[in-house]
């Protein structure tokens, strides 16, 4: 008798539906909706926002279909529609009107939900938290006016999943059993039985790596956290290929998977090699004695030569081994009396631990008058989930070599100093690609902090004429960061919004110990370190167009603020502005660039011949 009851409701609220599909046919003009409730037991109405205007048969098969199906899931079990009442207007009005008249009937609630057949561990990690502040709650204090909700049911057994897939159990499913429904005059009251069914329990075995990818697989695993026996965890997995997405040297060619054999699993990776590794270089001569015209100093040369070596090279060596190591030089000597060098060594899982140690080596020499060694040592624990956080510790020392030449920098000395500093670093990543990022943000973070001293007798006069050590050393602070949003505005633009800020504060500051702005990587309408400042802060935006999957044609603008600093460490302002336009495009051998850039600034008017040009071929191999 109820099946013939419950098959009889079925059929008249299928006939409601074709008769609103009829008249929907019918009328071509838009439709009001309104609703109505009737045959409610409880006080309060389901609050249930739907359009007021319907267009076209799609939209009202897809209004009563998520309108019935919210309201069963909301322990309306039992809801039809019924017959509506259509009101046809004036034909100076071509508008027609519908009421969708919802039969609520008796709503179901919870009588007992147990989960006594479930795991101790469950019980402890999963659902004594729910009985802490969910609908679990109410029901173990008998609380009989908790309705039964879809939601609630799927929330507790995602969360029992989730909790199994993470500790060995990715098989693990749950079901409601023994399930008993009793029916009053106005409710239905429904109890069940929690139940659960483990499944195999799983460890890792190894990776199986698909492409050309030149990687050794048990450093791969290592710092992947994929270690052979580890219980199987889904989380690993994804933070396995959020990890994947941050390495510059592979690209994740296609849809990672996970294979199950017995009870191992296997995570297959399909990787493409990626050209990362970088060489760059030009080598010329100058004759001696544009170094003696140039700048007044010594021209005799103790090996007897005329010629004075000059040029660039940079060598970027990553993952030379298939083990993640990073290797870079860089060494640029374009006037005679200039020169800097740099050296980079990274080595991920040291020893086999999820720890990366490196050191760094940056030497600057600017004409004749001061130098700037930095030493660097540092360690690192990339993460998926909060990104890669660094810990190091540095010396830097300035030395005075000569007198300042340069009009810009004259009432600003220079000092030799020596900072011991340490401090924390902090990068952070989502961009879909490395290199050529089309959506996605990055972010870097970096702040020291140390003391200061200023070691000869010079730097110490100007300073303060009261010869005690406490005037001589005082702290200092170094903060840096640099945030980049991209934006995809479609299949081929995709905009770059920027933002950077750095200072360096400190009882006294000199010019060898200022911050160096200014060139292609900031402020591209000057000259690099152009710049000679304590605070800057800089705004920028980037249109990118790509004609190719990794060229692009550009147009940007950037607004910054910098602050310098007087021989009586008075600072001043200025508010340099750059614009430009120009070309990346990829190469067989690597990828040129051409940067065309003009730059406004209390030191530089805009005017053609101030335009910066910046080109070059990045060599990848």
């Amino acid at each position: 008798m109820n099946t013939n009851f419950s098959y009889l409701k079925f059929l008249f609220s299928l006939t409601c539906l074709l008769f609103l599909i009829l008249f929907i046919e019918k009328v071509a003009a838009q439709v009001e909706v309104s609703l109505l409730y009737q045959n409610s037991f409880e006080k309060k109405l389901p609050s249930t926002s739907i359009p007021k205007q319907i267009k076209s048969l799609s939209e009202l098969n897809q209004l009563t279909t998520n309108l019935l199906q919210n309201l069963h899931n909301e322990g309306y079990w039992s809801a039809k529609i019924l017959p509506s009442k259509v009101d046809s207007l004036k034909k100076s009005n071509s508008k027609n009107k519908i009421e969708l008249i919802i039969d609520l009937g008796k709503r179901a609630f919870w009588k007992t939900l147990s989960t006594k057949s479930l795991p101790s561990l469950i019980q402890k990690n999963v659902i004594s938290d729910f009985e802490r502040k969910d609908f679990l709650k109410q029901i173990s204090k008998n609380n009989e006016s908790v309705p039964v909700k879809t939601q609630d049911i799927e929330k507790l057994q995602q969360a029992i999943l989730k909790y199994a897939e993470n500790n060995g159990y990715p098989m693990a499913r749950t079901n409601l059993d023994s399930a008993e429904i009793i029916e009053t005059d106005k409710r239905i009251y429904f109890s069940a039985n929690l139940t659960y069914q483990s499944g195999a329990f799983i460890q890792f075995d190894s990776l199986l790596i698909d492409g050309d990818a030149k990687i050794k697989k048990d450093f791969l695993m290592n710092y992947l956290h994929i270690q052979q026996g580890k219980i199987y965890q889904e989380n690993s997995v994804k933070n396995a290929i959020r990890l994947l997405k941050t390495m510059p040297y592979l690209k994740v060619d296609g849809k990672p998977k996970v294979e199950f054999r017995y009870d191992r699993a296997y995570l297959r990776l399909p990787l493409k090699r990626v050209r990362s590794s970088q060489f760059d270089g030009v080598i010329g001569f100058l004759p001696k004695s544009q170094t003696a015209n140039g700048t007044g100093g010594n021209s005799q040369n103790p090996s007897g030569s005329n010629l004075l070596l000059t040029g660039q090279v940079k060598l970027h060596l990553v993952n030379p081994f298939g083990a993640g190591k990073t290797i870079a030089f860089e060494w640029q000597r374009i006037r005679p009396e200039s020169q800097t060098l740099f050296a980079n060594y990274q080595h991920p899982n040291f020893l086999k631990t999820n720890l990366e140690i490196g050191g760094t080596f940056n030497f600057i020499k600017e004409d004749s008058t001061f130098s700037i060694v930095e030493r660097r040592a540092n360690i690192a624990y990339p993460s998926a989930k909060f990104g890669k956080i660094v810990f190091f510790t540095s010396l830097l020392t300035t030395t005075r070599t000569g007198i300042i030449r340069n009009a810009d920098t004259a009432n600003v000395p220079t000092a030799d100093s020596r900072f011991f500093h340490y401090g924390i670093s902090h990068s952070y990543t989502t961009l879909d690609d490395v290199y050529f990022p089309r959506k996605g943000f990055q972010i870097t973070t970096e702040i020291s902090t140390g003391n200061k001293t200023f070691t000869d007798s010079l730097s110490r006069s100007r300073i303060s004429d009261t010869q005690t050590e406490s005037n001589f050393s005082s702290p200092q602070l170094k903060f840096n960061t640099d945030l980049s949003l991209f934006f995809k505005v479609n299949k081929l633009s995709s905009i770059r919004l920027r933002g950077q800020v750095q200072f360096i504060e400190s009882k006294n500051l000199f010019l060898n110990e200022l911050l160096r702005v200014g060139g292609l990587q900031n402020l591209r309408g000057f000259d690099p370190n152009s710049f000679f400042v304590s605070r800057y802060g800089l705004l920028g935006a980037e249109w990118r167009f790509y004609f190719e999957e990794r060229s692009y044609l550009m147009a940007f603008a950037e607004q910054a603020a910098v602050w310098a600093h007087t021989r009586r460490n008075e600072p001043y302002l200025d508010l340099p502005t750059s614009a430009g336009a120009g070309i990346s495009f990829a190469t067989k051998t690597g990828v040129f660039y051409f940067v065309y850039a003009m730059g406004n600034s209390k030191t530089q008017p805009i005017s053609v011949i101030n335009s910066k040009i910046h080109f070059g071929l990045i060599s990848q191999f």
